[in-house]
C-alpha cells in the first residue's frame, strides 16, 4: 500500500525527474516546488509563480508522466497552485479507464493526468505533417467500420523527438473514447512497460501483464525506438501485438525512427510495425511556427498574458527551428522572463531569453547568407531558387529584392558584393533595394512583414 503522505510522494515524483531532467532544469522548475496536501486522490504541489506553474503544465507533461509511471503512482492526479494563490480545488476529473476484464488484472489508466490539452483539434498541420494527421483523423472516423483496402493497423508514426507523435498518438485516444466511451483505450509508454514487466519476472508471474493489454480495444504504443536493448519486452510487446491484431484491435505506435531502421528489434517484431500504415513527421516550417505559436497562445493558460507582438512570434520562429516542443518552450521562456521583470512581452524580451536560453548573442555580426535563408524560408521558396533562378515571377522576384534589401539594412553589404551573390549588376541591386523602400512606405502590411524579418534576424 503505497504511503498518502504528501512529502513522501513529492520525494518519490521528485527522483522520479532528476533522472530524466538536465540539472539546471531540475534545479530551476522541480526543486522550488513544495507538496501541500492530498485531497480527493490528487496531490496538490506549490509553485513559486504563475509562470512557473505554466511551464510545467505546458513544457513537461511527458516528464512527469513518466516519473509517475516508474514510480507506480500512474493514478495519482497532480494538481500545481502558485504560491499565495488562493486554493481553488476543482471536482476530480472523471477518469476514463480501460473496462475491468473479470479475472484479469486491473486495467490501466487510458491517459496520463497531463496529456490533457493533446488532441486533435489542438495539433496545428503543416507540410511536414499532413500524411500523419490525415491518417490519425481517419483512424478515429473509420474505427469500428468495415475494412478498406488501406490498412492503418497499426498505423506506425515516426519522426524527431519534440514534433507532435505522442500529441497525435494521444489525439487518437481521445477522439476514439468521444466516439465510443466504452471503448478500452490504454497508452503505454515503453520503457514504463519494461519497468513494469522487470516487477513481473521477479514475482515470476507475467501471465496477468500480459493478458492486462491484451484486452484492450485499443494500444497506444509509445518510443518504441528503445526495444532494441530488451529482449525480453520485445517478447512480450509481440505476443500482445499479435493477440490484438488477430482480434482486430486498433493499434498505433510511435518512434523516432522508421520501422526498418530500429537496431536490435526481431525482424518478427519489424514485420508487424510495418502491416498498417507508416508516416513520417518533419519539423514545421516557418508559417506552420507561426500558426503553432498562435494557436498556443489560445490554450486558457495563456489567458490573462499580455498581446504577444507580431515580431517577437517572428523571432520566435525563426529561432526555434528543430521542434514544436522548443517552439513552445521558447514562447513560454519569453513570458516567463517578461513576467519576472514585470514588463510586457517585447523583441528585447526575446532577445535577453534567446541568448539566456542559448548563450548566443542574438545581436552578433550576422552572416549574409543566414539573411538570405532566413527570407527565403518566411517566403516559402528554396534558397537555391531565391538565389539562382532568374525569374520576373513575384515568387521569386519580391522575396529576392527584401533579402537585398535586408542585407543593405542589416550587414551593411556593399552593393557590389550584394549584386555578387545574385549573379547581379550593382545597379540592379540599388534599384531592387530602392523599390523595397518605396514600397514599405506606401503598404503598411508590406512594411510590418519586412521590419519583422529584420527584427527576427537581428
Amino acid at each position: 500500500m503505497r504511503s498518502a503522505d504528501p512529502s513522501t510522494l513529492w520525494d518519490t515524483i521528485r527522483q522520479g525527474l532528476s533522472k530524466q531532467l538536465p540539472e539546471a532544469s531540475f534545479k530551476e522548475w522541480i526543486a522550488p516546488c513544495e507538496p501541500l496536501k492530498m485531497n480527493d486522490g490528487a496531490l496538490w504541489i506549490q509553485v513559486p509563480s504563475a509562470a512557473a506553474k505554466l511551464w510545467i503544465e505546458q513544457q513537461l507533461p511527458e516528464e512527469f508522466s513518466d516519473a509517475l509511471a516508474q514510480s507506480g503512482l500512474s493514478d495519482l492526479r497532480l494538481e500545481f497552485q502558485v504560491n499565495g494563490a488562493p486554493s481553488s480545488e476543482p471536482k476530480p476529473a472523471p477518469r476514463k479507464t480501460a473496462a475491468p476484464v473479470v479475472g484479469a488484472a486491473e486495467a490501466p489508466v487510458a491517459f496520463p493526468h497531463l496529456f490533457n490539452r493533446y488532441t486533435l483539434d489542438r495539433f496545428v498541420v503543416g507540410p511536414g505533417s499532413q500524411l500523419a494527421f490525415a491518417a490519425a483523423r481517419a483512424v478515429v472516423d473509420s474505427f469500428g467500420k468495415a475494412a478498406t483496402p488501406l490498412s492503418m493497423n497499426p498505423l506506425f508514426i515516426y519522426g524527431g523527438a519534440g514534433l507532435g507523435k505522442t500529441h497525435l498518438m494521444v489525439g487518437i485516444g481521445k477522439g476514439l473514447l468521444e466516439r465510443d466511451p466504452n471503448l478500452r483505450v490504454v497508452y503505454l509508454k515503453v520503457d514504463n512497460f519494461f519497468n513494469e514487466l522487470t516487477v513481473a519476472i521477479r514475482a515470476k508471474n507475467t501471465e496477468p501483464m500480459r493478458k492486462k493489454y491484451q484486452q484492450n480495444d485499443v494500444l497506444l504504443l509509445d518510443d518504441v525506438q528503445t526495444l532494441g536493448k530488451m529482449e525480453r519486452t520485445q517478447e512480450e510487446i509481440f505476443h500482445i501485438l499479435e493477440h490484438l491484431l488477430q482480434h482486430g484491435k486498433q493499434i498505433v505506435i510511435t518512434s523516432d525512427k522508421p520501422p526498418q531502421r530500429l537496431e536490435g528489434c526481431h525482424e518478427r517484431l519489424i514485420t508487424r510495425f510495418k502491416w498498417g500504415l507508416t508516416a513520417d513527421i518533419q519539423p514545421p516550417d516557418f508559417e506552420t511556427r507561426i500558426a503553432i505559436l498562435k494557436k498556443k497562445l489560445e490554450d486558457v493558460d495563456f489567458k490573462h498574458v499580455p498581446a504577444i507582438p507580431e515580431d517577437v512570434l517572428t523571432f520566435i520562429a525563426h529561432k526555434a527551428k528543430g521542434s514544436v516542443r522548443d517552439l513552445e518552450g521558447f514562447l513560454t521562456r519569453v513570458i516567463f522572463q517578461a513576467s519576472l521583470i514585470g514588463v510586457p512581452p517585447s523583441l528585447e524580451v526575446a532577445h535577453a531569453a534567446f541568448q539566456g536560453q542559448s548563450g548566443e548573442e542574438p545581436t552578433a555580426p550576422i552572416h549574409p547568407d543566414r539573411i538570405f535563408r532566413m527570407t527565403a524560408e518566411t517566403f516559402n521558396v528554396s534558397f537555391v531558387d531565391l538565389m539562382k533562378k532568374r525569374s520576373r515571377q513575384q515568387a521569386i522576384l519580391l522575396p529576392r529584392q527584401v533579402a537585398m534589401y535586408l542585407a543593405r539594412e542589416i550587414a551593411s553589404m556593399p552593393f557590389t558584393d550584394i549584386g555578387r551573390a545574385f549573379n547581379m549588376h550593382h545597379s540592379t541591386v540599388m534599384n531592387a533595394i530602392d523599390s523595397v523602400r518605396d514600397r514599405m512606405k506606401r503598404d503598411p502590411e508590406f512594411h510590418r512583414m519586412v521590419q519583422a524579418l529584420l527584427n527576427s534576424i537581428h
